[in-house]
């Protein structure tokens, strides 16, 4: 059992991770051996499936990578299928309270800290390694909430304060069209709950984390974030890397007049 992720940002030093959509083991592979500390596979905005999904954990696992699954909301059946397959941890979309937060860490656990309920498929090896599992999983495995609207900012300190909290990320897109500024991620209010959310992190003596934003692949942004102080960084995916190589096509075309 190992959380690369969550030993790098125990070091307070930067984990790069990205985003899968496409539910392809092999690109999941190919992305944990490219260098990514981490991987979310998306379960929220993608048709993923839990035998797709176990697929790419699989593939995760053969690489220094951890892999982490998205779910839309707290739903305490989707983090024990996920863990159970195997995932280190569980990003979870709009988490605007610190009673949500609670709940989605506690479901990541085992009692007396949480109320994970016992059964663990592949993530025990199939039961090969049921007790190392059972008493080590709970040090080891994250619950992480996006912090993607006006009031999840407004709430920062109760959701980061809660034990089994041990980071969050911020959702740029969302978190910009609540404060009423969609897509404007160089606007002072979007600035401003940036700063917010990291000094709360910092209070909290827990890593902030950020979905960055802007082009090429985001990397001319990373920066601003790391001086700001976070240093869980989600960037990109399989979607927006293989959509920005794509224009290249496009540029080709218009260069060669063809």
């Amino acid at each position: 059992m190992k959380n690369q992720l969550k030993q790098i940002l125990d070091e307070d030093k930067p984990a790069i991770g990205a985003q899968l959509r496409f539910g392809s083991p092999a690109i999941a592979e190919l992305m944990g051996h490219g260098g990514f500390d981490w991987l979310v596979l998306d379960a929220e905005h993608a048709p993923q499936t839990p035998a797709g999904i176990q697929a790419q954990l699989q593939a995760i696992d053969n690489t220094p990578a951890t892999g982490i699954v998205r779910i839309p909301k707290v739903d305490q059946e989707q983090i024990l299928l996920y863990l159970d397959m195997g995932a280190m941890g569980i990003l979870c979309a709009f988490v605007n309270t610190g009673e949500q937060a609670q709940r989605g860490a506690r479901a990541c656990r085992y009692p007396p800290v949480g109320n994970r309920g016992w059964g663990p498929h592949r993530a025990t090896r199939y039961g090969q390694q049921a007790m190392q599992y059972s008493e080590e999983i709970n040090d080891k495995v994250m619950f992480i909430p996006i912090i993607e609207s006006a009031e999840a900012v407004k709430n920062i300190d109760a959701i980061i304060g809660i034990e089994g909290v041990d980071t969050f990320v911020v959702g740029p897109a969302d978190l910009t069209i609540s404060l009423g500024i969609p897509f404007q991620f160089g606007h002072q209010k979007y600035l401003d709950a940036l700063k917010k959310v990291a000094e709360a992190a910092k209070r909290a003596g827990k890593p902030a984390g950020a979905g960055v934003t802007g082009e090429p692949f985001e990397a001319d942004t990373i920066p601003m974030y790391l001086d700001m102080g976070f240093t869980a960084i989600l960037m990109g995916g399989d979607e927006s890397f293989l959509t920005t190589n794509c224009r290249m096509v496009g540029d080709i075309r218009k260069k060669l007049n063809i």
